[in-house]
């Protein structure tokens, strides 16, 4: 044999070697994926939005809605969005009495601006009327903080209701997405099924935050790095809806209850009074990708209605819904969304 040839057999070599290691590599990877209930499957209805609004629902001082009113705004989002005539029927839609639900809160904007915990309590009650043990139900959030801002107490819940914050430790091993990498909360694996509750806000970089991002920035170690402009390119349109599209969550989702009591639409997503107004809706979905453009609707609506600049034209249009519409997350083209508008 000589030099050439001996050297092109140590790189077929040192190929096959690489392969190999990338192959065991790729077998030993954990599976993120949530396994079903056997036989169940999840409704289902891409581009389909219910928006429930119910004026004089919110308490005096505006700032946090009636029980009785969020209920049955909550109630009516689903059986609409279902189709079923009661609240168990509808909620079994999502559910299976088998599933470990994780019911994931956003308190990022505090107090005043956080999912109000009489959504909450209305989802945990529909939950149970799907036959789900109290015990195999768990309000997830990302710090203690948080879930303290969405008043959500254990204390006030049926016996067996959990709650769990990761606190930036409680973490999977490190994973990899298109565009980073990251590690998701154990409280969310834990899980087989996750109800979302997320706001109607602005938001200074990705321009909106709902839905999509309630799951993806809440859950993970490292929201910071899914914000940023790395080597020059806008990840930004994709970051969120690749977090998203990661078995860990998208194997998980079942149906998104907006909390759209109240809208902010200007320097969110911390709370910011001056640009916080009450609009009295609840939003119901389990396509996160047509909820959040009609969010998007909504937070523009309020800038223009305070004459001030769109998102697009405020230079923060929300291109990451139609990256997610490309990745099969949903819908993002308004002609094809079909909100059902329902008055209360």
């Amino acid at each position: 044999m000589d030099r050439r040839e001996f050297l092109a057999g140590a790189a077929v070599g040192a190929s096959s070697l690489a392969l190999a290691a990338e192959a065991a590599a790729q077998s030993a990877a954990p599976n993120y994926a949530a396994t079903r209930p056997a036989g169940f499957t999840p409704f289902a209805q891409s581009g389909k939005v219910v928006r429930v609004t119910k004026p004089g629902s919110m308490r005096p001082g505006n700032l946090f809605p009636k029980v009785e009113d969020a209920a049955q705004m909550v109630e009516r989002a689903v059986k609409e969005l279902t189709g079923e005539s009661t609240l168990a029927g509808a909620w079994r839609k999502f559910v299976h009495p088998s599933d470990t639900v994780g019911i994931k809160v956003n308190g990022l904007g505090l107090r005043n601006m956080a999912s109000n915990k009489e959504v909450v309590y209305a989802i945990v009650n529909g939950v149970i009327a799907a036959g789900v043990p109290a015990a195999n139900i768990v309000v997830l959030e990302q710090w203690s903080g948080f879930l303290s801002a969405t008043r959500v107490a254990r204390s006030e819940m049926p016996a067996g209701v959990r709650t769990h914050v990761h606190a930036g430790s409680d973490l999977s091993a490190e994973t990899r997405v298109p565009s980073g990498r990251t590690r998701y909360s154990r409280g969310l694996l834990n899980c087989t099924a996750i109800i979302g509750v997320p706001l109607v806000k602005d938001h200074s970089l990705s321009g909106f935050t709902g839905a999509m991002k309630n799951l993806t920035h809440g859950l993970v170690k490292n929201p910071e790095d899914f914000h940023r402009n790395r080597d020059g390119v806008n990840n930004r349109n994709s970051n969120i809806p690749d977090l998203y599209a990661h078995d860990a969550i998208k194997s998980r989702a079942r149906v998104h209850i907006m909390d759209a009591f109240k809208v902010l639409y200007d320097r969110g997503p911390q709370d910011n009074p001056a640009a916080r107004v009450v609009v009295e809706s609840v939003m119901a979905s389990t396509d996160p990708v047509a909820i959040d453009r009609i969010g998007t609707e909504m937070v523009d609506a309020q800038r223009t209605a305070h004459n001030m600049r769109t998102l697009e034209r405020s230079g923060r249009p929300v291109r990451y819904l139609e990256r997610a519409e490309t990745m099969g997350l949903g819908t993002a083209d308004r002609a094809r969304i079909n909100l059902v508008e329902v008055r209360m």
